[in-house]
């Protein structure tokens, strides 16, 4: 595969190099492709939260919730029972 840079993007790669950032072009581009992955993984991740969000406002809508004591009572004795064994 051959890729082709704009001026700009060749000035970066070789001051990447140049600092000692980076100790080749095929390492700027591996650092760059894998944050492209990481980025499309974190994206993915938010749209998810995002859904989950959007159920709880749907939930709260309907008046499907729960007193927040009473969340924090019941993780409070599951710890005790996991804690007990």
């Amino acid at each position: 595969m051959t890729v082709t840079l704009t001026a700009q993007q060749e000035k970066l790669v070789t001051d990447l190099m140049s600092n000692g950032e980076f100790p080749s072009p095929e390492k700027v581009l591996e650092e760059a492709l894998r944050l492209v992955q990481a980025n499309a993984d974190y994206q993915k991740r938010l749209a998810g939260l995002r859904a989950e969000i959007d159920i709880g406002l749907e939930q709260i809508k309907r008046g499907e919730t729960v007193d927040a004591r009473e969340v924090f009572a019941r993780l409070r004795e599951k710890n005790r029972q996991r804690i007990r064994g």
